[in-house]
């Protein structure tokens, strides 16, 4: 029986993505949904290896204006009560936050994220995630506080805790290691022009030159983060 992965991505476009890249190469299955285009989330059955929820426009607080937000929650839901290896990535993060009982908004102080920003573990994160080079961001929101139960993995200079994990396989980490060139042209291309006057961003062109010096050592330290966090128990010690 062939595993598979079930893949939450807002934007169909956004299908060149690292992440499901490195799990085909693997040998697992994808189940890939659209739910912001109106495709229905597969349910997880056993043989089910793990979910992704990748990043997109809607906020966490939008349910009403987003309802497909709503299925995602459940969905997410329903991984941590089985088990199931869950990684959110920037909008999945600040899902599996609120799940967990965090607020999340934007930053108090009007701070945003757009290139490249030094990573800052914690000791727990140096630990679980190792040397984690210069990461690619593209928020707005995602201001939240490491949800009760869960270990603190880290954050940057404005946004102090926004990596995370919760019993060892489900991981929160608000920035995109799985973003391709292609991607990044995209997000740049469609994000309005006035995201760029909140402090703590940088502009296309630093963002296209960045991604030219740090990609190929992200993407090296996604891969092995992959190949641990798919082996399922590969982080339990350390997170306790």
């Amino acid at each position: 029986m062939t595993r598979s992965f079930v893949l939450i991505t807002h934007d169909s476009r956004d299908c060149d993505d690292r992440a499901s890249a490195w799990l085909t190469s693997q040998g697992y299955g994808i189940e890939r949904a659209y739910p912001a285009e109106g495709a229905a989330i597969p349910a997880l059955t056993e043989a089910t290896a793990g979910v992704i929820v990748y990043g997109g426009a809607p906020c966490v607080d939008e349910e009403s204006r987003y309802p497909f937000l709503k299925d995602e929650i459940r969905l997410i839901e329903d991984a941590l009560r089985r088990g199931v290896p869950f990684l959110g990535l920037c909008l999945g993060a600040q899902l599996l936050a609120h799940v967990l009982g965090r607020l999340v908004g934007p930053h108090p102080r009007g701070f945003a994220e757009y290139g490249y920003y030094d990573f800052r573990p914690t000791s727990a994160g140096r630990q679980l995630l190792g040397a984690v080079p210069k990461v690619l961001q593209s928020h707005y929101h995602g201001w939240y506080e490491t949800p009760p139960g869960a270990v603190g993995l880290g954050g940057t200079e404005a946004f102090l805790e926004e990596a995370f994990c919760y019993g060892g396989v489900a991981f929160g980490l608000q920035f995109h290691p799985e973003a391709s060139r292609a991607m990044l042209e995209r997000w740049i291309a469609r994000r309005p022009a006035e995201r760029y006057r909140l402090s703590g961003t940088f502009p296309p062109e630093r963002q296209r030159a960045d991604f030219d010096l740090y990609d190929r050592a992200l993407g090296e330290w996604f891969n092995s983060f992959l190949a641990r966090w798919t082996a399922r128990t590969a982080f339990n010690q350390a997170a306790e």
